[in-house]
């Protein structure tokens, strides 16, 4: 049952399914309540109304069965007469908005749902219900537009709504109709380029690492490496409990929970950053801006944005930055790329990756936090394309699971690489298959050449009627400490310069605009 005070939108409310209109004056509230409900009353009254009177909430409550409930959506003048509300013991409630989750920041800004075992109906999944019958037509938008205007009539539109008995409900302001000019695609890809000049090589040794974000991925596949090769220095994590644990695992002189400190202090010391990924580009920035020669693990930054401002800062920096694409590092790798250095002509290769379902409770699931598999992940193997097949020109990507429900972002994707010497690449990252099957294959094809890597621990090369074998026992995280150690020490020239990191992140940012614009990205 629907209740205006303006006869006009009768005709509205019947389109949008109310089975009876009552116009206060014309007719009597109670009674219509009396006659639908066969005496009883109505289970509930929504209040929508703006205005200084108590009459819709009076109304409403002669209008409600007995524990009724009233739920307050505008903002009216509500005075509750005791004796009417004591008596029907009615509920008041009042609508917040959208759904629980609304003002509360760790839901809003930081991405923290709440498990839908207990909350069914967030603000998000409201919305996404809302989107469902949109697409199902099962809400009628053509009914709920009232009036259709141009755009230049805004403020007249608006002048109309603001008045007393304003007859429109739903109002779609339009542009000039005409042909739509195409909109450029922001600019993310690899359009000119950028040379930063960073320290190539150190003007004399570091001695000393400070370390901020010692997780599990550190403590088990960077310091390892590390330790005894350099002296470790100020370790710092989110808390004072895990940071003194690592530091006395692996012997650092201090233990603390500030990671600005740390950058500030002893600019003469190497910096490794294993944070979680959306700390990865202010602290690369500060470290920079201190001087600081850096190890950050990948991906550097997690939007075209912050790259650029770390390009800014780069600039005038004596530091360096290395990023932990430790696969071009790997054994198999270099012998990869060493047969393909003197292969003439394109090469074709397949890069297949089985991630495995990523479980929502972990950080990863947490877009704000990891930038989704894409940039978090992925960034990784279209890097290993740039290592082997030189400089990219044209990208097409494409989700091959919906991005729905639970993981609303691309977990597994199909990717086809074209590259300036006419070579191409295709990966398949992805979240579904059979953990039976290897988790990384690397296939090649070029004249009288075909290779494959299987999890970086095994190659094997045909090459016109031979074959060989050959294993290996690294996919290059050792092997890539090794050479950033070397290149601290002041032996060697930086071991993958800032420029091809930068280069690989805006594939990958090149790939995330193919997926949501649905069309090739040209790199140029």
């Amino acid at each position: 049952m629907s209740v205006d005070v303006q006869p006009k939108r009768g005709y509205f409310a019947r389109a949008m399914g109310a089975e009876r209109v009552v116009i206060p004056g014309d007719q009597k509230l109670s009674d219509e309540v009396r006659a639908w409900t066969d005496g009883y009353g109505v289970d509930a009254a929504i209040i929508c109304t703006a205005t200084e009177s108590n009459a819709p909430i009076e109304q409403a409550a002669e209008a409600l069965r007995d524990r009724g409930r009233i739920v307050d959506v505008g903002i009216t003048k509500i005075e509750l007469p005791w004796k009417l509300f004591y008596e029907k013991e009615i509920d008041v409630r009042f609508s917040r908005s959208y759904g629980p989750g609304r003002y509360d920041p760790s839901y809003e800004w930081a991405g923290n749902d709440y498990p839908v075992g207990y909350v069914r109906w967030t603000e998000q999944r409201n919305f996404q219900a809302c989107l469902h019958l949109m697409a199902e037509r099962k809400i009628k938008l053509d009914e709920l537009t009232t009036l259709r205007a141009p755009f230049g009539n805004a403020l007249e539109v608006y002048r109309e709504l603001m008045q007393d008995g304003a007859r429109h409900a739903g109002v779609v302001l339009e542009y000039a109709v005409g042909p739509i000019a195409e909109k450029p695609a922001p600019e993310v890809a690899v359009t000119r380029e950028v040379q930063i000049s960073q320290a190539r090589r150190v003007p004399e040794p570091i001695r000393v690492l400070d370390v901020i974000g010692a997780g599990n991925f550190a403590r088990t596949m960077l310091l390892p490496n590390l330790k005894e090769e350099i002296e470790f220095g100020t370790v710092v994590n989110q808390t004072a409990l895990s940071a003194n644990h690592v530091k006395t695992r692996f012997g650092f002189k201090e233990a603390i929970t500030n990671a600005a400190e740390a950058v500030s202090s002893h600019s003469d010391r190497a910096l490794l950053i294993a944070t979680r990924h959306n700390l990865h580009a202010s602290l690369v920035q500060d470290g920079l801006k201190h001087h600081r020669h850096i190890f950050v693990e990948k991906p550097l930054c997690l939007t075209p944005e912050e790259l650029r401002s770390i390009d800014a800062v780069a600039e005038n920096s004596r530091g360096s930055v290395q990023v932990g694409f430790n696969r071009r590092f790997a054994p198999a790798a270099i012998v990869l790329q060493s047969q393909l250095s003197s292969i003439a002509g394109p090469k074709s290769v397949s890069y297949r990756v089985l991630a495995g379902a990523l479980d929502p409770a972990h950080w990863y699931s947490n877009l704000a936090e990891s930038g989704g598999r894409v940039v978090g992940e992925v960034c990784h193997f279209l890097d290993f394309f740039c290592f082997l097949l030189g400089k990219p020109t044209r990208v097409f990507a494409q989700p091959t699971w919906p991005a729905s429900g639970r993981l609303a972002f691309a977990d597994s994707i199909a990717v086809q690489l074209e590259f300036a010497d006419g070579s191409c690449g295709q990966l398949i990252y992805s979240a579904e298959g059979s953990p039976k099957y290897p988790k990384e294959t690397v296939t090649v094809f070029g004249a009288g050449i075909t290779a494959e890597i299987t999890n970086f621990l095994k190659l094997v090369v045909y090459r016109d009627r031979s074959e060989s074998k050959m294993s290996f026992s690294s996919k290059g995280h050792a092997e890539q400490m090794g050479a950033w150690l070397a290149f601290l020490r002041g032996n060697i020239e930086t071991p993958l310069p800032y420029e091809q990191s930068r280069a690989s992140m805006l594939l990958t940012f090149a790939v995330l605009q193919s997926i949501q614009q649905r069309s090739a990205v040209e790199v140029l």
